[in-house]
């Protein structure tokens, strides 16, 4: 399965089909996230599904409700 491109600065909120880079679906809508950066590989295109998406949103929660206290 091809990858979905790095999207544009207008496309970055749009949904394609693709392969989520957190649990692994492929052939699922997936949002782009943003850049994700490997010390040995360089770089690519983090994207993940809607599931994965809320779980992240979570776990950012989790971290600044702790951060914060």
């Amino acid at each position: 399965m091809r990858l979905p491109d790095l999207p544009t600065a207008e496309a970055r909120r749009v949904w394609v089909m693709g392969q989520c880079w957190r649990c692994d679906g492929a052939g699922i809508p997936v949002m782009w996230l943003g850049p994700v950066h490997s010390e040995d590989h360089g770089h690519g295109p983090f994207y993940a599904c809607d599931p994965c998406i809320r779980r992240l949103e979570e776990l950012v929660a989790e971290y600044g409700a702790r951060r914060d206290t």
